[in-house]
């Protein structure tokens, strides 16, 4: 163990003081960890709403009256804070970059608020604002460019928008104005020239990609981005390509599942459906030769999330000092983690471009596949052939999915274990890291 913890602080600290230095890095970390507010709210209420709608409809209890409205509420607040997040992403971005750049400047004209209000205006304009409605079209935008399928693109706009601002408004190219000039009015006519300028630019891109043959700016990101992927196979290589895709993804802010989940379950349920019904009509795991990807993946590769993430979130909470930001975490993110929601610990660690996680996060979910696998394929653990409500916790998801059958529970367990082992030297330094910026910043804990 001290070998290992020596490698690591060799090479992985010295890696994660170029990533904290790096400007346009921090800003992207920075405006992950904003949308952890609505990230967790949305999640959580979401949670509530599924769990609620499930257990009082299997015992038959009405869904109306106050009950039905609060339910409702929850339904409502996890829409909208799920919903908006692609544009939280944008202003996020914005901002941080904004202040990153400016940042130990004299004279610096850039105002991060304006900066904030040009991206989000910037990626309005390029998002399709009509709607097809039978044989109408109306003026609307949809709502995946604004939640989490919006957060790829808004990102890209976000960070170029503001680069753009800055450097225009700092620049000779802008209107020049007494310096008796009330500030509030001297800053909205320095942003007269650069506003137009990059909405010049980005409602040229919207156009050019249309012309292209594309619906809109995200769809060609979207396509360039996942459709070389479109040769995926179903096997264990796949499987753990896919992982390694997803999780590279959201180690950089970005929803992987969400992103991937789309082409790979037209490739991978078919299968799981198979299954179902072979278990239905024979009674039997015996028919079944093939280990269906998706239970690998969601079930066995992700206990707690991606990145496997439950055993880090005890360790979190078994290593940190009382009072500790690391113990306060792991409090926070223990529920969450019990469903499969893993979003309080990869913004709020974080996880997002924290080199020290990087490899955990990554492989721990490769070798849980792995391990997965062959305990199937060989016969040690009953195959999942339930299709399930999806609301149920860890480990009782799977003895769902397994037909009320407890080889997947155990299995379940042991990858808990392995995990446990897996994350446990990077917990440790990961504190270690923490109390030593701590005591530059003069910080004392508890």
């Amino acid at each position: 163990m001290k070998l290992i913890m020596s490698f690591l602080e060799k090479y992985l600290m010295p890696l994660s003081d170029k990533v904290t230095s790096n400007k346009l890095l921090n800003a992207i970390k920075d405006a992950c960890i904003l949308t952890s507010p609505f990230t967790v709210v949305g999640s959580l209420a979401g949670l509530v709403s599924q769990q609620a709608n499930y257990w009082f409809g299997e015992w038959g209890i009405p869904l109306d009256g106050i009950l039905g409205c609060i339910i409702n509420a929850f339904a409502n607040i996890n829409t909208v804070a799920m919903g908006m997040t692609g544009l939280v992403v944008v202003l996020a971005s914005s901002y941080n970059y904004s202040n990153q750049l400016r940042a130990n400047k004299t004279g610096d004209k850039c105002v991060p608020l304006v900066a904030c209000i040009v991206s989000l205006i910037a990626y309005i304009a390029t998002i399709p604002n009509a709607i097809d409605v039978g044989d109408s079209t109306i003026t609307a935008f949809q709502i995946n460019f604004f939640n989490y399928e919006g957060m790829f693109t808004g990102m890209i706009i976000g960070l170029a928008s503001s680069f753009l601002y800055y450097h225009l408004v700092n620049s000779k190219y802008t209107i020049k104005l007494p310096g008796q000039v009330p500030p509030m009015v001297l800053n909205s006519f320095l942003s007269i020239i650069p506003f137009f300028v990059i909405m010049v630019i980005f409602s040229v891109i919207k156009e050019v990609v249309v012309l292209c043959g594309y619906a809109s700016l995200q769809a060609l990101i979207t396509e360039f981005i996942i459709s070389p992927l479109n040769g995926i196979g179903t096997g264990l290589p796949a499987v753990i390509l896919v992982i390694i895709i997803m999780q590279l993804l959201w180690f950089f802010g970005v929803h992987g599942f969400s992103i991937m989940w789309g082409l790979i379950s037209v490739l991978w349920m078919p299968i799981f459906y198979e299954h179902i019904q072979m278990y239905v009509e024979t009674g039997s795991f015996d028919g079944i030769t093939q280990v269906a990807p998706n239970t690998l993946c969601n079930v066995y590769a992700m206990i707690g999330g991606s990145g496997s993430t439950l055993a880090l979130v005890v360790l979190l909470l078994v290593l940190g000092k009382k009072g500790s930001a690391e113990r306060s975490i792991g409090k926070v993110a223990i529920i969450p983690g019990l469903f499969g929601i893993n979003e309080p610990v990869t913004f709020g660690l974080p996880i997002v471009l924290n080199p020290i996680m990087f490899l955990p996060f990554v492989f721990v979910p490769v070798i849980n596949a792995i391990i997965g696998y062959f305990a199937t394929s060989w016969g040690w653990v009953n195959h999942l052939v339930v299709l399930n409500s999806g609301v149920e916790p860890i480990f009782v998801n799977a003895w769902v999915l397994g037909a009320f059958t407890i080889s997947p529970v155990i299995l379940c367990i042991v990858l808990f274990i392995v995990d446990l082992i897996l994350y446990y030297p990077f917990v440790k330094l990961q504190i270690k890291q923490n109390s030593i910026e701590a005591q530059n910043e003069g910080v004392t804990l508890e």
